[in-house]
């Protein structure tokens, strides 16, 4: 009876690290509340008072630290960016993370400090695997974001939460009690399974958004298929790449100029 709580736990405990001052990029500490009280933790990267401003939103259990690669070439066009650490990870506060329930009320809270620090209100948000989702939720219920890129993002928590309800003993995979569910959504509280991308994506709709995709992605909870589905439920304006290779969240890397062109591209329009 244990066994899937402590699944559970496993799968939303927290994981909290120091993310390392960024080399060759100037930033300043920021400590600012979520909607729900939860103290998070950011760094700001100011290119110009008054200019768009970019909140960059990690993956799953990592920290702020993995976005510097954006910030920089966006910093570098001119956006000031916003790097927070998500609840449950890096220096911000909680016990857990919330699989993509709660997170979207630190990306709000994230959207409010960086219009009010650069004193823009033109703000728009990137993600990446757990934090492209999050932000497409997050846009969904705050039209002050201004528009989203989502990178190899997610369309629900259902093949994840499966996995709570069974286990593989050598070639078999046995059922355990279905407390794993109930147990995420006690520990985190609230229902993860109503966090729904694919649900909610034609909200943000006439505010542009776009989705960017490996045709090689593996990770079992963001395929390519998933891409296409989510750019089909979504409104337009709407633009989908699919980078033709580079895995999980890899077309930064398998494709630096064209990631980078594409995306200056997309925030030009969508902010002007």
């Amino acid at each position: 009876m244990l066994l899937p709580v402590a699944r559970a736990y496993s799968l939303v405990s927290a994981q909290h690290s120091e993310p390392s001052v960024p080399a060759g990029l100037s930033v300043a500490d920021v400590t600012f509340e979520s909607t729900d009280g939860t103290p998070i933790r950011a760094w700001l990267a100011l290119a110009k008072v008054g200019a768009p401003a970019i909140v960059l939103v990690h993956g799953f259990k990592t920290s702020r630290a993995e976005m510097v690669p954006w910030a920089r070439f966006l910093h570098d066009a001119g956006y000031n960016a916003l790097l927070l650490d998500l609840r449950g990870a890096g220096r911000s506060g909680g016990a857990t993370i919330g699989l993509g329930a709660t997170e979207p009320r630190d990306i709000v809270a994230a959207v409010q400090t960086a219009g009010e620090v650069f004193r823009t209100d033109h703000v728009a948000v990137l993600g990446i695997s757990l934090g492209a989702g999050a932000a497409i939720l997050a846009a969904a219920l705050d039209p002050r974001i201004a528009a989203v890129v989502a990178d190899s993002a997610w369309t629900d928590q259902d093949f994840q939460l499966a996995r709570l309800g069974v286990i593989d003993v050598g070639p078999f995979r046995l059922p355990v009690p279905p407390l794993g569910v109930p147990a995420v959504n006690a520990m985190v509280g609230v229902d993860v399974t109503k966090a729904r991308p694919l649900d909610a994506i034609s909200r943000i709709s006439p505010r542009p958004i776009l989705l960017i995709h490996s045709a090689d992605d593996d990770n079992a909870t963001t395929p390519l298929d998933g891409a296409r589905r989510l750019f089909a439920a979504a409104g337009e304006p709407k633009d989908l790449w699919v980078a033709p290779r580079g895995g999980h969240v890899g077309a930064i890397n398998a494709f630096p100029d064209e990631y980078r062109a594409r995306v200056l591209a997309f925030l030009r329009d969508a902010l002007r």
